[in-house]
């Protein structure tokens, strides 16, 4: 088992804190997170990208699958979270949704083709935000999508 992991672990480059990386959370769906801390070769605490700290979790390389590349689409919430939340568990708690973002988030947003910093004004409903473009004028702030969210900044 740990010569299994030195193999993963000699083949790829270790992950560094504030890295961002695509992890499996649940039924094998990825999400967007970013590396806290490093715990050894082959452990790392992770925060998901859109949601509260306290789903911050440790994982190992077997559930990290590489490092983010552009925007990502993220799914919908895992079941633990809709349910956390208060909405029924199964599909219809995910039909139903939770916005992941809230005032004051830092994000990272795509506006075409290219990456740029902004500042979550407020959610729109379940799957939108309004969100200013840190270093424009107010006129540029805009509803977005929560897909054109590329991840969180700190």
């Amino acid at each position: 088992m740990l010569l299994g992991a030195l193999a993963v672990t000699a083949c790829k480059r270790p992950y560094r804190v504030g890295e961002h990386v695509l992890v499996e959370w649940e039924e094998g769906k990825l999400y967007p997170a970013h590396v806290l801390e490093v715990h050894g070769a082959a452990r790392y605490r992770v925060h998901f990208d859109g949601y509260d700290t306290h789903w911050d979790e440790d994982v190992g390389l077997d559930r990290i699958h590489g490092r983010v590349q552009g925007p990502v689409a993220t799914p919908p919430p895992p079941n633990k979270v809709t349910h956390a939340a208060g909405a029924p568990a199964g599909r219809a708690g995910l039909a139903e949704g939770i916005n992941p973002f809230q005032e004051g988030d830092r994000v990272r947003v795509t506006w075409r083709g290219s990456v740029y910093p902004a500042l979550v004004l407020k959610p729109v409903g379940r799957d939108h935000v309004l969100l200013h473009y840190e270093g424009m004028e107010n006129a540029w702030d805009e509803e977005v999508a929560v897909d054109r969210i590329v991840s969180r900044r700190r």
